[in-house]
């Protein structure tokens, strides 16, 4: 008769240096997004030649080469429990990049672009609410509903597929690939964490576009407006959490086979 049991292994991984590298190579990439911005355009408005392949589109690729090398040496771990713990820290994360999340929809609400922003605010708003759900089920150790992760998607997938509609008619790619970078790999976080709640879960592509979103969040916040700075700063506070959670060490499934012929 066969069986399964899970038993928990350490992994040779300190998760507070590896975050804390990420946080600095996020700062990094802000301050490297601020100078790219001040000095790739000429007086006109128009980009300077080269300006597009400078040095901080080399860092970029060499982080997002360095960040999945890094997951792909994570371990496997499907089940829920890898994005659920009773951490205070995780806890207070997620409620502040809920409340970011709030207050950039209650500015598009309250001072919106386009007809179409207050229904994006009330999506925002509940995708605060979903969050901030997770981080207090999360605290109580409940098994938190699917929706609450799943939810959340459709506030960024709209964000994506508006911004792009709009931003693409810009014939200069730099004025906004980063924070298209950032709706992309928030979304597919999103989606590799919303799979843990079926014990589905795929940890090394959940780390991986979780630490991106961080960066490319980061990124994209040395140009953002005051509702965009609220709305992508509560994502990278939370991705950033949720990150914590999934870099702690991990219960690895083994085969068990019984004594009996």
């Amino acid at each position: 008769m066969n069986g399964s049991v899970w038993c928990f292994m350490e992994e040779r991984l300190r998760r507070g240096p590896a975050l804390g590298i990420v946080a600095a190579l996020s700062a990094a990439a802000f301050f490297l997004r601020r100078q790219q911005l001040l000095t790739a355009y000429d007086e006109t408005g128009m980009i300077r030649p080269g300006a597009g392949a400078g040095f901080f589109t080399y860092f970029t690729v060499a982080v997002v080469v360095l960040l999945a090398v890094f997951a792909w040496r994570l371990r496997r771990c499907p089940v829920r429990q890898a994005i659920s713990s009773r951490s205070l820290e995780a806890a207070v994360g997620m409620m502040l990049g809920a409340f970011g999340v709030l207050l950039g929809s209650f500015i598009m609400f309250f001072s919106p672009n386009a007809a179409s922003d207050r229904l994006l605010a009330l999506a925002g708003i509940f995708t605060a609410v979903c969050w901030a759900a997770v981080a207090v089920g999360n605290l109580q150790g409940k098994r938190l509903h699917p929706a609450l992760f799943f939810l959340p998607v459709i506030f960024f997938g709209v964000r994506l597929a508006r911004d792009f509609r709009t931003l693409s008619s810009d014939p200069v790619i730099l004025d906004y690939c980063y924070a298209l970078l950032a709706l992309i790999f928030t979304m597919c976080a999103l989606l590799e964490l919303g799979a843990f709640a079926f014990d589905r879960g795929r940890r090394r592509l959940a780390v991986f576009f979780c630490l991106g979103s961080v960066f490319f969040n980061a990124a994209s916040l040395a140009d953002a407006t005051p509702r965009n700075l609220a709305l992508t700063g509560g994502a990278l506070v939370y991705l950033l959490s949720c990150s914590w959670l999934l870099l702690r060490p991990v219960a690895v499934r083994k085969a068990a086979k019984d004594a009996n012929p």
